[in-house]
């Protein structure tokens, strides 16, 4: 049997061909058909064969009996949550129990919505994601700027002639909120249509080897890189250019004011002619386009410059237009409820006064959480495919307190350092028995399409949507639900959604019968009712009137997907839902930021940054042989005159020290690094006692990261740019 699949391990989703004898996969390899990847797949696609077959992969509930995880069924699991978790909900201490979604969850639509329904029936204000670990401080600007947390731009890569990337390497990780699998091959076509890849990064990465011109700087500073280069654009007479207004911009030029080009290339280590030069090419370039990503989110600036980058865009007339910074669509939408306004510091968390950001509590706040009495300490938590104590800083310190809690309760496919801490663990599905839509980075694509890959497999245990129905019937009424109780609970949540589409003005259904509408969604059950409603009242649905649009059915019987063209411009006046309609350009926050940017010194030393390498993917997937092959992965790479300084030779063990934690790594030396920058990967695990089979054992870069060192506005940990000390063993 031969299947055409999206891959769900990353941003990329390529589209996968998999042949099957039966339940087992034999083969998988590139669809040469796929509208959106056209033929791209990397190894850890390759690998989703290894991860469906594999023996440890967890297939069966476990629940925590005499100190021991043991095997159990569905029903006992959940009555044992059912009674830990009521004694809770009876003394109405809903802020007690928290909930963590992890990576994968952003790859899997069923997970992703049903544990989004649970976290809203439990009614909790302690919501923590991966994503304030890695994402959220661009989130953060572009909802300051635009009034969306999802108004994301990304380069439109097929028409750009000029691209700036800051801390990003696309070629490893296929984008980040930017879906742009083959981006060799895309690169290469920018390059022989004339144009030009300039990369800024301590690091030479896989990407920067491509590029026509690469700048190091030091970590954390990109702030004081784009503030110059906007004042330099700005010298030379450009201002905001865009179809709708702006507000503030006066007060955002003065606050600029202050970084002049020599102060910013003292702080970036880039040379001012080189900065001059830079500017001038953008200026030149009739297509220009500004990007920036991990590298300038995860460190203690990281709002201020994603905020910076999309201003840079708007001067440069690049912003929502062709060649330029540009608004993926998708075909799924949401309904809009009432007013649109920037979720932001609607509440603050307890101990530290983090600010609410987009409905999350950052992860810097959640061991301080746990560990402190009081009104709304922290004393259950529900991990939906996460791993914190090995993703989250302070990591010594966040398995100490999540040990520490009443109840654990871990939804994975595998063990892990967290699910080692549990007191529930619950089994996910094979990605290959869930059905695959990319609802949250659907939104972020190089090109517009519509793309949906049934389940090949029925599911060995509960499908992951199911599981989190149960949890969420259970967090409604305090008990374990029959399959009726279940069913009808689900018919309810699509009843709900309906609704909102119906009472949604901006929505095609406004005003339509609920009812008729309900009845002609095309699944029977599943997150894939929900998929339906909202594809069917997007922008190339049906509204369910019988014109020719889309459906799920529609996208079901194209297996290579259906392409929606290129990225559309002119859509700033429905991106930006200001009340007002304009942009702002100077929030609070980044005028404090900015504030605190020119008054911030520069420390010598060395600074830890970290790298993604094409074989692994966050903590996740280090179980699968065909992507350890016995590598050694985790080095820590130094500069040869740093080593030098430090007496250390290559492959020599060192121990790294911070102010949080210490770790102990092996030493490979390259000029690719910037001098006075050391670098190491993250995800990886010192235990190995967590797991059976094949582990990626290697230290754990976030032991080095201390919780208190955030990027203030958005609470986000700086991972990036970690103050070290070098001691050879």
């Amino acid at each position: 049997m031969s299947t055409k699949r999206i891959c769900s391990v990353c941003e990329a989703g390529c589209g996968l061909i998999i042949d099957a004898d039966g339940r087992k996969v034999v083969s998988i390899e590139a669809n040469p058909d796929d509208v959106f990847s056209q033929g791209h797949v990397c190894a850890k696609g390759i690998a989703l064969k290894d991860l469906d077959a594999d023996p440890d992969r967890l297939r069966q509930p476990l629940l925590r009996r005499d100190g021991e995880l043991q095997p159990v069924g569905w029903d006992e699991a959940f009555e044992f949550i059912a009674e830990k978790l009521g004694l809770f909900l009876d003394r109405s201490d809903r802020n007690a129990v928290a909930v963590y979604f992890g990576n994968p969850t952003a790859h899997n639509i069923g997970l992703s919505m049903g544990a989004g329904v649970f976290a809203g029936m439990l009614g909790s204000t302690n919501i923590y994601t991966a994503g304030s670990v890695d994402q959220l401080p661009k989130q953060l600007a572009s909802a300051l700027m635009f009034g969306s947390g999802m108004a994301l731009p990304v380069p439109d890569i097929a028409r750009t002639d000029f691209l700036l990337m800051l801390g990003a390497n696309p070629i490893v990780s296929n984008g980040s909120l930017w879906m742009v699998p083959g981006f060799r091959q895309k690169l290469r076509d920018l390059q022989s249509r004339g144009g030009r890849l300039v990369t800024i990064d301590p690091r030479r990465t896989e990407t920067a080897r491509l590029a026509d011109t690469h700048h190091f700087i030091r970590p954390g500073t990109d702030a004081f890189l784009l503030a110059a280069l906007i004042n330099g654009i700005v010298q030379a007479g450009r201002e905001p250019d865009v179809s709708v207004g702006v507000r503030h911009w006066q007060e955002l030029k003065k606050a600029l004011s202050p970084v002049s080009l020599a102060l910013a290339s003292e702080r970036c280590g880039v040379s001012e002619d080189a900065l001059r030069a830079l500017t001038r090419q953008m200026l030149n370039a009739e297509s220009p386009v500004v990007y920036g990503r991990v590298g300038t989110t995860l460190q203690q600036h990281g709002t201020l410059t994603s905020f910076l980058v999309e201003v840079l865009n708007m001067l440069l007339g690049a912003l929502d237009r062709p060649g330029g910074a540009m608004f993926p669509e998708q075909p799924f939408t949401s309904a809009r409820s009432g007013s649109e306004s920037v979720s932001y510091n609607r509440w603050q968390s307890r101990v530290s006064g983090y600010p609410e950001v987009l409905g999350q509590m950052p992860c810097a706040a959640l061991a301080e959480e746990i560990e402190t009495p009081g009104e709304g300490q922290i004393r259950a938590l529900f991990c939906f495919a996460g791993n914190p104590v090995v993703s989250n800083p302070d990591s010594d310190r966040l398995a100490e307190a999540l040990g520490s809690l009443e109840l654990l309760v871990c939804c994975d496919i595998y063990h892990n350092e967290t699910t080692r801490l549990a007191d529930v663990v619950l089994p996910g599905s094979s990605p290959f028995e869930d059905g695959h839509y990319d609802s949250f980075l659907g939104s972020m694509g190089w090109r517009n399409s519509a793309r949906y890959s049934p389940p090949i497999f029925e599911a060995e245990a509960m499908r992951e949507w199911d599981m989190a129905m149960t949890l969420s019937c259970l967090a409604a009424s305090g008990r374990v639900p029959s399959d009726k109780e279940r069913r009808d609970f689900e018919d309810n949540i699509v009843a709900n959604a309906a609704t909102g589409y119906v009472a949604d003005v901006s929505s095609p259904l406004h005003g339509r019968d609920i009812q008729e509408i309900v009845g002609s969604i095309g699944p029977e059950s599943g997150v894939e009712r929900l998929l339906d409603l909202g594809i069917r009242a997007g922008r190339w649905g049906d509204q369910f009137d019988g014109t020719d649009g889309l459906t799920l059915q529609q996208m079901i019987e194209t297996p290579d997907g259906i392409d929606l063209g290129e990225l559309r411009g002119g859509r700033l006046a429905e991106v930006v839902t200001h009340a007002d309609g304009c942009i702002e350009l100077a929030p609070a926050v980044i005028i404090d930021a900015l504030t605190s940017l020119v008054a911030t010194r520069d420390n010598p030393g060395l600074r830890l940054v970290g790298r993604r390498q094409a074989a692994t993917n966050n903590s996740w997937l280090g179980n699968l042989p065909s992507l350890t092959k016995g590598k050694q992965y985790c080095q820590l790479q130094m500069h040869p005159e740093d080593a030098a300084e430090h007496g250390v030779a290559e492959c020599g063990r060192i121990r790294l020290v911070s102010a949080a934690g210490s770790i102990e790594a092996e030493v490979t030396l390259t000029d690719d690094l910037m001098k006075g920058c050391v670098c190491l990967p993250h995800g990886f695990s010192e235990q190995d006692d967590v797991a059976q089979g094949v582990r990626r054992l290697g230290p754990n870069y976030n032991r080095l990261a201390a919780a208190a060192e955030v990027d203030r506005p958005s609470g986000t940990s700086a991972l990036n740019g970690i103050a070290v000390t070098v001691e050879r063993l």
